[in-house]
């Protein structure tokens, strides 16, 4: 697995090893361990690492680069994160494919006029 790939993803969501490691009911040093390419996860632990994330298997093992699809699908965890942070969705409850492709739209549509405001 590659481990600056795990790192990047733990840090996009602002998770530190210790909250990770709890999350995927594994130990703080395991985490830091696959991070540093010392350690390699088990299959199910991989689709778990996959699944929390919502990447494929086949991007933390390097076996293509980076698909647009990928960058999608975390941009799509990002944008659940920060609506169960803001308070408009529980953190059990999902949004359906198209609920999250209409959210993800919007958000592209408005950016240029988000960020114009903050100038």
């Amino acid at each position: 697995m590659n481990g600056n790939k795990l790192k990047k993803l733990r840090k996009d969501r602002n998770l530190k090893q210790e909250e990770l490691a709890n999350l995927l009911n594994i130990s703080a040093s395991t985490i830091g361990m696959y991070e540093q390419g010392r350690r390699e996860p088990d299959n199910a632990t991989l689709k778990k690492i996959a699944n929390f994330f919502e990447v494929s298997t086949d991007y933390l093992l390097d076996n293509y680069s980076s698909s647009k699809r990928d960058f999608e699908l975390i941009e799509k965890g990002a944008l659940k994160k920060a609506l169960i942070e803001a308070g408009y969705m529980k953190e059990n409850e999902d949004l359906s494919k198209e609920e999250l492709e209409r959210l993800m739209e919007f958000v592209r549509a408005n950016k240029k006029y988000i960020r114009k405001d903050e100038d």
